[in-house]
């Protein structure tokens, strides 16, 4: 019981550390340019992972929160949320919708569409960004042809081009995650036993092997959302958006509490589908022990 009590404390207190100690990871190396060598000052980074702790037991450093929340901190904190909840539907509608389709297929086709997923998944976000910006701008200079937004500004807040940049790389391996998991659900035996009664593929998948799947999702939907964030990060600095990515970068250097309580704000997506995962496992669990 103890233990339990005092875990998500020291789990907290382990975060809050290590963001400092990652933070200040730049201050321990330090490029001398006219020796042109990198030089290694763990005295002056001891020093200042000591003071940026400190300043987490202070409580008058915590009004820099509030102050956090009167700025525009919020409202870009929101358009970046907004981007992430948009993407993370398009996910799971396109990811269930392609998966569903390509299993319904003749076995042919769907072998070389799940090699051509795979395949595709293999491609780096950085080559699917160049891509898709060099399609926009070639087609505004070749035909002067403007079909959306691409870069942002300071009172710019692109929605399309990001949402889709963002969704490209997670959907493709959400098809490939489910298409493996349909696989292994078509050997289960009531699936073999609906088939062998002559019931139609399809209504084997839109009653019962899609039900089963969903809980799988939910509890993988942590991985899809630490792959549009890290996306998100990538788009934002590539195409100029200010949104709350560029917030965090301009708290970098200022007080520990403020940038460390950013991170954590943009963490909460993670947290709460750590929390939804943990909620499915748990139910998961108790109908398996009622079942035996």
């Amino acid at each position: 019981m103890i233990k339990k009590v005092a875990y998500l404390p020291v789990r907290l207190i382990a975060m809050l550390a290590g963001f400092i100690c990652l933070l200040n990871i730049p201050i321990l190396f330090v490029f001398n340019v006219n020796h042109k060598s990198i030089e290694f000052h763990f005295s002056q980074y001891k020093e200042y992972v000591l003071n940026n702790l400190t300043w987490l037991v202070h409580v008058d450093q915590y009004p820099s929160i509030l102050r956090f929340f009167e700025g525009d901190g919020m409202e870009k904190y929101f358009y970046t949320m907004t981007i992430l909840s948009v993407s993370l539907l398009i996910v799971i509608l396109i990811g269930m919708f392609a998966a569903t389709t390509i299993m319904l297929m003749p076995l042919s086709f769907r072998k070389r569409l799940s090699g051509f997923i795979d395949f595709t998944t293999t491609a780096p976000d950085l080559l699917i960004v160049f891509l898709l910006q060099y399609l926009v701008i070639f087609l505004y200079k070749t035909f002067h042809i403007k079909l959306f937004q691409l870069y942002g500004g300071n009172y710019t807040e692109p929605y399309f081009m990001p949402i889709v940049i963002v969704s490209f790389v997670p959907t493709i391996f959400l098809v490939q995650f489910l298409l493996r998991e349909f696989a292994n659900e078509e050997q289960q035996d009531y699936v073999l036993f609906a088939i062998a009664k002559g019931t139609p593929l399809k209504t084997i998948y839109m009653k019962h092997i899609i039900r089963n799947i969903i809980p799988l999702l939910l509890i993988h939907l942590r991985t899809v959302i630490w792959f549009l964030l890290s996306s998100i990060i990538v788009v934002e600095y590539l195409f100029n958006i200010h949104g709350y990515v560029d917030v965090l970068r301009s708290m970098y250097g200022t007080r520990a509490i403020s940038f460390v309580f950013g991170f954590l704000l943009f963490a909460v997506p993670v947290i709460i589908a750590n929390i939804i995962a943990k909620i499915v496992m748990m139910s998961k669990n108790r109908k398996g022990t009622s079942s035996v």
